[in-house]
């Protein structure tokens, strides 16, 4: 977009240079070269005022004005035979056509036309820019809290003004939602999807961390518990095997007894 104002600005001054009509030329005066002329003059003296800080080039009112009627003369002095012949086919390098293409390529460069076409949209989301800028101007240290509903409301009617228009989205529009998510994210640090990511990645990250301590502690455990059910069961076995043989030598002296 600079080096297209650039461009401009250059032609503008070739302009300046006064025309040389051949001799064999009627004497004629095309007033609608001149005012096209005067137009070009208006519109590059708009240019520096509405792209800093912030692009304004397209809502201008004036500039909307000043760009059609340059397009109008245009019109008029091409459809004139004289003057087109005077003008736009003297010579290989016509100034007068370079001029109406730049104005062209700016404009349609900046996707104005899509401003105009969807002036009431583009107005609104205006409208909340101001009241964003106004919001954070006024929290200036912490304003992620208090302007949250602000840039939640513009977020989504940007998103809504580029869904199926992607690659026609008016600079003005496109240049103040760049610099504000710039702003929110950057330099305000209240991107909260960022954080919400970050803080499930981090909980995700330690439950998986924390598995294998959980599956060698409950090994633990419950190698422990079986050890334990087994030392209980010991005893038993052992008074068991006890009395078996208490019982069959009783049972060997009550017989010799009997049979002496």
């Amino acid at each position: 977009m600079t080096r297209l104002v650039w461009k401009i600005s250059v032609l503008y001054a070739a302009f300046l240079v006064p025309f040389v009509i051949a001799d064999d030329l009627p004497p004629y005066n095309c007033d609608a070269v001149f005012k096209f002329e005067g137009q070009f003059e208006k519109i590059v003296a708009l240019i520096p005022y509405h792209v800093y800080p912030i692009y304004t080039l397209c809502t201008n009112v004036q500039f909307a004005k000043e760009y059609r009627a340059a397009m109008e003369l245009y019109e008029q002095a091409a459809s004139d035979p004289v003057c087109a012949r005077m003008n736009f086919k003297r010579s290989r390098v016509n100034l007068i056509d370079m001029m109406h293409d730049q104005l062209v390529s700016l404009w349609s460069t900046a996707n104005c036309q899509d401003c105009l076409d969807r002036a009431n949209e583009t107005r609104e989301f205006l409208a909340n820019f101001d009241e964003l800028d106004k919001c954070l101007t006024k929290h200036l240290l912490s304003p992620c809290d208090p302007c949250a509903e602000s840039y939640g409301s513009i977020q989504g009617q940007y998103e809504g003004l580029v869904r199926g228009h992607k690659d026609t989205i008016c600079v003005d529009v496109e240049d103040r939602m760049n610099q504000t998510r710039h702003r929110w994210s950057a330099e305000f640090n209240c991107c909260r999807n960022r954080q919400h990511s970050t803080t499930t990645f981090v909980v995700i990250a330690s439950v998986f961390c924390s598995l294998p301590v959980v599956f060698y502690v409950v090994m633990y455990v419950v190698t422990r518990a079986k050890e334990a059910r087994e030392r209980s069961r010991e005893p038993l076995l052992d008074d068991s095997s006890r009395d078996v043989p208490a019982g069959s030598g009783s049972g060997s002296g009550a017989g010799v007894v009997a049979g002496s």
